[in-house]
């Protein structure tokens, strides 16, 4: 299963939805793109900013994703030039429907350069666009 940030921040943080997506996830094999390690990473330190989360907490949470990192917990898929290409065409696709972001872009575009079953994404604009583009999605 394919998820994107904003799973990932419900997963490794409690949000109000983040038991739903454990459930979700459970026993899938979990891939995102590599832009996942700097946007988790952005995403905590912005709780720790909001003090939505302590420091230490921050801490924990990220040494637990780089040990599912090195256990294969969560696969991530290198970004290249050819991603990057592709995450254009994306954005054609769904334009005008659909203002997708660069980094939505970039994530359906590595989705769609592998296989990984279903995409998981709360994102409403990444579930607009992964619906034109016939993408399936986890319930």
């Amino acid at each position: 299963m394919y998820i994107d940030t904003c799973v990932a921040v419900k997963l490794y943080t409690r949000e109000p939805d983040s038991e739903a997506c454990q459930r979700i996830v459970s026993g899938q094999r979990l891939v995102s793109s590599e832009l996942l390690y700097t946007e988790l990473w952005s995403a905590l330190l912005a709780k720790e900013r909001n003090k939505v989360i302590t420091p230490s907490l921050r801490q924990r949470v990220w040494q637990l994703f780089e040990e599912h990192l090195l256990d294969d917990v969560i696969e991530l898929v290198a970004l290249d030039g050819h991603v990057v290409r592709e995450a254009a065409e994306v954005m054609a696709k769904v334009n005008p429907q659909v203002p997708l972001r660069t980094l939505d872009a970039i994530h359906l575009a590595t989705y769609l350069g592998i296989e990984a079953g279903a995409l998981f994404t709360k994102d409403k604009r990444m579930i607009e666009a992964a619906r034109r583009l016939e993408l399936p999605l986890a319930d």
